[in-house]
């Protein structure tokens, strides 16, 4: 009588990466790659730019720790989006996405470190543009016989954190939705041209104000938000930010990896 001998494979062991550590490695794609460093490098030199740029075309009056922000905040308002944009679309566009998500299956997991990440990200170039206008605020005080106020409300603070959060959200929902780093930089920034002539059109005027996030936000921006303004700031982060990443979660979960 023979005996058979069944033989069991060992399992596999291991720890999964912590969040922390995916958040990490999101930070170091983003900073490493040739185009995030250059989109870095370009926000730098544009706040630096808009920054100095009041100083020779604002009244002495008007040369403000608070209106230096303003110009500053020109640059990661236009090109930090585009930082999420692509977090969100380099695993796809670079093929990169086997390696990762066999290192860590849980792919909605990944892609939420690539938001925080690209948040954190957004972040410390707001606190860098902040300095960028304080330096200004000092140089115009000593030589251009500025105002020199230093006076920033915290609603206006928390505006321009805030403003900062979505953008970069819908940069990130936006990437995560298409998958392909030109047709999201590009829905980026047509859609709001789109809206604004919409806007022309009389049926859909009390329309447009809802759904316009470029509108919406500025008195988030300016720290004036207040009654109806908060309804149509959520309406229209909803619909560019959160159908978006939403739609993003669920599309790289299932699609195939190449």
């Amino acid at each position: 009588m023979s005996t058979m001998t069944t033989t069991h494979t060992p399992a596999l062991e291991g720890t999964r990466p912590s969040f922390a550590r995916l958040v990490r490695v999101e930070l170091r794609k983003m900073v490493d790659t040739r185009a995030g460093l250059w989109i870095l490098i370009s926000i730098a030199i544009i706040t630096a730019g808009a920054s100095a740029l009041p100083l020779w075309i604002l009244p002495a009056e008007g040369l403000t720790w608070s209106a230096l922000i303003d110009f500053a905040s020109a640059g990661w308002a236009l090109l930090l989006p585009f930082l999420g944009v692509l977090a969100a679309t380099s695993e796809w566009s670079q093929r990169t996405g086997l390696s990762t998500f066999t290192l860590e299956p849980r792919r909605t997991l990944v892609n939420i470190a690539k938001l925080v990440a690209s948040l954190i990200l957004g972040l410390g170039m707001l606190v860098a543009t902040f300095g960028a206008a304080a330096i200004a605020n000092l140089v115009g005080i000593a030589a251009f016989d500025g105002g020199g106020s230093w006076s920033l409300s915290l609603g206006s603070a928390l505006g321009y954190v805030g403003g900062m959060a979505i953008y970069v959200t819908m940069g990130v929902g936006l990437g995560l939705a298409l998958l392909s780093t030109p047709l999201a930089i590009v829905t980026f920034i047509i859609a709001p041209v789109l809206l604004s002539v919409l806007v022309l059109v009389p049926a859909l005027s009390d329309v447009i104000p809802w759904i316009d996030l470029s509108t919406a936000s500025m008195p988030l921006l300016a720290g004036t938000l207040a009654g109806e303004e908060w309804a149509r700031l959520a309406t229209a982060t909803a619909l560019w930010c959160g159908v978006p990443l939403a739609l993003g979660l669920w599309r790289t979960a299932r699609r195939e990896v190449a």
